[in-house]
């Protein structure tokens, strides 16, 4: 097996050299002092391991990794670290194992011993990739994709089955940094973005470290559970592509492009209605996401009154209501659901209920707000309640 070195400390170099020299199951090709010169040489040659230190100038080991992987990730990466405290941070990277300073033979031994499994291990593994897997029909295959669902809480899930497994989030900030990459998914943001949107109370030494063990959690995610999707990682850059991922704001946004309600897309448009189980990332309150929050809760609001206006002019008062009802639940000062909600009652004969309506948005808004009804819903009320 062919491996590099990369450790900007010259003694630290020459160590591992002779250390892997002395097994002599790992050839070291060559030493370098800077992550650029490595990672010059791998884009050139071809290796098999590369023991990265972590900490390096200009740029360290994590960073490094995102690079390596790009070129290749068949690549396993060893880490080095003089911090105890970074070792259990690297081990959750894309690594292979991590080693600390001053490298011993017995510990160095140990982790040869895990490369040459996991070398051993490749045609099996190549083999298994390679078994056809069975012909299914749509809907199954449709059923089995994994699902997002991002109203109210973000949460993915590993099919579209109501018994699916639901993925734990190793840390919140994992979790968030899906959440804000999938906010802007297809587009790639800059480390620096992230590092100011998600770890602005750490040190930029801490907020690196963060932000590649998450994105190590996501990439993780997505192999495990077989996702067609990627977190790309480009001139310091990062980009999701969801691939086979179903999300219900995604759903939500397609069906909410309805020019109007018909009697072809009116069930349809139920379901889509239902998808929202809440605003877009509410429990999660991230300040990032609250304007696409505003936007989508406008088309919601929306698509609830058409599909309201809808079943009262169809003689579906009754389901006109209901839609309105749990609407003012979540809009309790909103004049146009008090109006059409009248007018719904009205198109039922239901004149008491009318006066119900008006009478308690009318309390709602004078005990809350300090005002009364806009003159169009009064004079609305008085229209209504005159016939």
């Amino acid at each position: 097996m062919r491996a590099i070195v990369i450790d900007d400390e010259k003694p630290a170099q020459l160590h591992l050299e002779r250390l892997l020299l002395s097994d002599g199951r790992i050839t070291p090709v060559q030493c370098f002092s800077t992550a650029r010169d490595g990672l010059d040489f791998l884009a050139k040659e071809r290796v098999d391991v590369v023991f990265l230190d972590i900490g390096m100038p200009e740029m360290n080991g994590l960073e490094a990794a995102e690079y390596i992987q790009q070129l290749d990730n068949n690549i396993r990466i060893i880490f080095v670290t003089a911090y105890a405290d970074h070792a259990v941070e690297a081990f959750e990277l894309h690594a292979l194992d991590y080693v600390l300073k001053p490298v011993s033979s017995a510990r160095l031994g140990k982790t040869i011993d895990r490369i040459a499994a996991w070398k051993s291990a490749m045609p099996e593994m190549a083999a298994t990739a390679e078994v056809k897997e069975p012909v299914s029909n749509a809907a199954e295959d449709d059923i089995q994709l994994p699902g997002l669902l991002a109203f109210k809480h973000l949460d993915i899930y590993r099919s579209l089955k109501p018994e699916a497994t639901k993925h734990k989030w190793r840390t919140t900030k994992s979790q968030e940094l899906f959440a804000f990459l999938f906010h802007h998914r297809g587009e790639w943001v800059s480390k620096e973005i992230l590092l100011d949107k998600l770890w602005a109370d750490v040190t930029l030494e801490k907020g690196l470290t963060h932000l590649h063990t998450s994105v190590y959690q996501i990439r993780k995610l997505f192999k495990e559970w077989s996702m067609t999707g990627k977190l790309e990682y480009n001139m310091n850059r990062y980009r999701l592509l969801p691939g086979n991922l179903v999300s219900d704001v995604e759903q939500f946004e397609l069906g909410a492009g309805y020019a109007e309600v018909t009697s072809t897309n009116v069930e349809e448009l139920r379901e889509i209605m239902l998808l929202y189980r809440g605003d877009y990332l509410e429990e999660h309150d991230y300040p990032w996401a609250q304007s696409k929050a505003r936007e989508l809760r406008r088309k919601y609001i929306r698509l609830v009154m058409d599909l309201a206006d809808w079943n009262m002019k169809h003689g579906r008062g009754k389901d006109a209501t209901e839609q309105l009802l749990d609407l003012q639940e979540r809009e309790p000062y909103a004049e146009e659901i008090c109006r059409l909600m009248m007018k719904v009652y009205a198109s039922m004969g239901d004149g008491s209920a009318i006066l119900q309506v008006y009478s308690s948005f009318a309390k709602t808004l004078l005990e809350d707000l300090g005002h009364q009804p806009e003159q169009e819903t009064s004079r609305l009320f008085q229209e209504l309640t005159a016939k």
